[in-house]
């Protein structure tokens, strides 16, 4: 009897063990610092040569730059006034562009809106019929959408989705280009749009296309797995995040693969551990990798996976640099400011972690899962939970300092003087409701 008991609790000690490892136990690849970019390619300096590029845009694209950090500078800072409100009518899941006074975004049923920053008067709707769970891109006067299959957002992914570039002052569509579900926001650097698109969980497609009148395709790269997570680029080098929990470099004007990098070891052991992971998790084979889009700075890039894990790797080699295991899922991508990587989970804990070392600098609940990207700007970063609130907290403490009752993916983009709010179904324009005292203006980057 009691030789059975000790081989009953044996074998529970033993089957906790191997599901610990199963569901928490990352296979990492060793790690080495290397260069670390102090004065060079920092935030601040990525937001400057956007924008010289996007001279009359103060947003215009997903992560308010090609590189995507996520940062701007402004005297905004809590507590706001409500200047304005802009009706999304469905679901908004990704925050909008900004630029000539408008901002443009796309909802789930399929709708592109496009108001005026000063009042949210809305200027022109577009449907497209098709799941919008992307940013748009403007440049010049056009703004670059992306759609995933039928609308509303929800069904089964059928492979007709595509880029649409519709002018940004009256909506009128300029043309379409039919390339699969496009769940990534597009990338506007000089001349050229950078995009990928998914037919299934096997089949990928990374996209250059020259713009202008001679519009043409510069190249296209194929990939055998998903890719959902936005391009990232810095010069001329592009970067391409996928399911399959590998990070591709590119040269992005001639489409060369330069490198393919993971966080995590390459072994056959290694990978049929993950793939375990995935289909106990997910009830799919390689549902644990890339969501979220790399954002890029300091001579590094930085990524969290589905499973858990954020890292940095070397912006010209793809040498992993570092990595942390953090509680839940990473869906969201990070801003980068003061050499700080900030990004949540599902867990509800938003971490800021040192840029250099992967080190924690200072971690809140905040409640509620966090699947959208923060944003930084004066000394603030803004995110948001799916309990449909939204925090401004101190970015050097992680002090609450502001919180508002809605909001629900990514919280904010900057219009100069303005914030715009994404709400669950509807956008806010903040403007400061008292002058910013003279100790609370612009901080640095």
């Amino acid at each position: 009897m009691l030789r059975a008991a000790w081989i009953a609790a044996s074998l529970a000690v033993l089957c906790t063990a191997l599901l610990w490892m199963l569901l928490n136990f990352a296979p990492l690849r060793s790690s080495r610092l290397g260069p670390f970019a102090r004065g060079l390619v920092t935030p601040a300096a990525a937001l400057a040569a956007t924008r010289r590029d996007h001279p009359t845009a103060s947003w215009p694209m997903f992560g308010g730059s090609p590189s995507r950090v996520r940062f701007v500078a402004s005297r905004l800072r809590p507590p706001f006034r409500i200047a304005a409100v802009i009706p999304g009518e469905s679901l908004i899941e990704m925050p909008p562009a900004v630029a000539k006074g408008r901002v443009v975004f796309g909802t789930h049923d399929g709708t592109v809106i496009a108001a005026r920053t000063s009042d949210g008067t809305v200027v022109w709707t577009r449907e497209l019929n098709g799941c919008i769970a992307s940013s748009p891109a403007v440049r010049e006067g056009i703004a670059y959408t992306g759609w995933a299959g039928p609308a509303p957002c929800g069904q089964p992914k059928d492979g007709t989705g595509g880029v649409v570039a519709l002018d940004l002052r009256t909506g009128r569509i300029l043309w379409k280009f039919g390339a699969g579900n496009v769940e990534a926001s597009p990338a506007i650097v000089a001349d050229r749009l950078f995009f990928s698109a998914f037919r299934n969980r096997r089949e990928s497609t990374v996209y250059a296309m020259k713009l202008g009148p001679n519009r043409h395709l510069e190249w296209r790269y194929e990939l055998d797995t998903k890719v959902a997570s936005s391009p990232t680029l810095l010069g001329r080098r592009l970067y391409v995040a996928a399911y399959d929990r590998s990070i591709y470099g590119f040269d992005g004007w001639s489409g060369e693969l330069k490198w393919r990098t993971s966080a995590y070891a390459d072994d056959a052991g290694a990978r049929v551990l993950l793939n375990l992971r995935s289909l106990v998790r997910r009830r799919s084979w390689s549902e644990g990798g890339y969501y979220a889009t790399p954002a890029a700075a300091y001579r590094r890039i930085y990524a969290g996976v589905i499973d858990g894990v954020f890292s940095a790797f070397d912006i010209e080699t793809g040498e992993h640099r570092w990595s942390r295991k953090l509680s839940g899922s990473i869906y969201g991508s990070a801003a980068l400011w003061n050499e700080t990587a900030y990004v949540g989970t599902t867990s509800g804990t938003f971490y800021a972690l040192s840029a250099l070392t992967g080190q924690t600098r200072w971690q809140v609940d905040l409640g509620g899962k966090i699947l959208g990207s923060p944003t930084v700007t004066n000394g603030r970063v803004y995110i948001s939970t799916t309990n449909r609130e939204t925090f401004a907290l101190d970015a050097l403490t992680g002090a609450i300092e502001w919180h508002y009752w809605d909001g629900y993916y990514s919280p904010l983009v900057v219009d100069g003087s303005r914030g715009i709010l994404v709400g669950k179904g509807r956008l806010y324009v903040l403007e400061n409701a008292a002058l910013p005292s003279a100790s609370r203006g612009i901080r640095p980057d």
